[in-house]
């Protein structure tokens, strides 16, 4: 059983041999245990908010013709959110453990228009705000419950659950960072990586990496992903995710793109000459009515992706 959850090739010895996607064992810790941390908060949350709108569900439990016990729903609410709390130390210490070891990939954009170390940072931090405050939110509960409000019927305050909403929704923007770091960016993804640099199964099958273990890898981290590289999707270039210029059908797009990956090119390499946008000192394709646009996009597109 624990044999398939380690890496490729593991070493016996320390266990800490880094595999293809960056990790001393094969699946992503952190991104597993967040869904309990998420989980385990949104159904306190729900069962705490259901036992104080008792009242106002009282029509619905009679036409069902039950009678819930509001004392349950309450004690559901607490461990849930006792366990939520429990389990998010341990969620954001693997965090920043696989954090450390991650590659954040130069040059690539989220969809928020975020390069990658600086949504990996934000996550890191905001990992530490969402402890910080449901451990906050544990203890306030903890305090309603056996306190405060032991010897009334609603155990939780209005405020409690208005505060609750305002952390579960700012956990749900941490969710998309990290699927963003996990998707977008391919940071310990293996399969979201190797897709990206159009790597075929045969490839993968026989890849094989230089041994590298953890201590290595925080002493020494390797260079950051090559940049991103063009493509196209129908008849819409594509800089890595950016989408540029929209061309003509009729474009060679095989050379085109040939041109412009062969080289790290800069976007002063880019010119308008007449009705020609130039790459380098050769034209790269027709500029038309729009030329001066179409420059400005493609100079922009490589801006937008260099190193801070």
């Amino acid at each position: 059983m624990i044999r398939p959850l380690l890496a490729t090739q593991p070493d016996w010895s320390s266990g800490l041999d880094l595999g293809l996607n960056g990790l001393p064992y094969a699946l992503p810790v952190h991104p597993n245990l967040v869904h309990f941390t998420i989980g385990l908060f949104a159904i306190a949350l729900i069962f705490d908010l259901i036992a104080t709108s008792h009242g106002l569900l009282q029509p619905i439990y009679n036409l069902l013709q039950i009678k819930p016990d509001r004392a349950a729903y309450y004690d559901l609410g607490w461990w849930n959110l006792l366990a939520a709390a429990l389990i998010t130390f341990v969620t954001v210490a693997f965090g920043f453990f696989e954090m450390l070891l991650a590659e954040p990939p130069a040059g690539a954009v989220s969809p928020w228009g975020l390069p990658a170390l600086e949504t990996m940072y934000l996550h890191g931090v905001g990992g530490v705000f969402s402890l910080f405050m449901i451990v906050l939110l544990t203890i306030w509960r903890g305090l309603e419950r056996y306190r405060w409000r032991a010897r009334l019927r609603a155990q939780v305050s209005l405020r409690y659950g208005a505060v609750a909403l305002l952390v579960l929704g700012f956990i749900s923007i941490q969710a998309e960072m990290g699927a963003q770091l996990g998707g977008t960016f391919g940071l310990h993804n293996t399969a979201a990586l190797h897709i990206s640099q159009k790597q075929s199964v045969a490839t993968l099958q026989t890849l094989t990496i230089p041994p590298r273990t953890v201590g290595q890898a925080l002493s020494n981290p390797p260079a950051n992903y090559p940049l991103p590289r063009w493509e196209f999707q129908g008849d819409r270039l594509y800089y890595g995710i950016q989408s540029v210029l929209t061309l003509p059908a009729e474009l060679a797009q095989p050379e085109l793109l040939t041109r412009l990956n062969d080289h790290a090119w800069s976007a002063d390499d880019f010119s308008l000459v007449g009705d020609q946008i130039y790459l380098g000192d050769r034209p790269l394709l027709p500029a038309g009515t729009t030329g001066q646009a179409q420059l400005y996009r493609l100079q922009a597109a490589l801006l937008s992706s260099s190193d801070p």
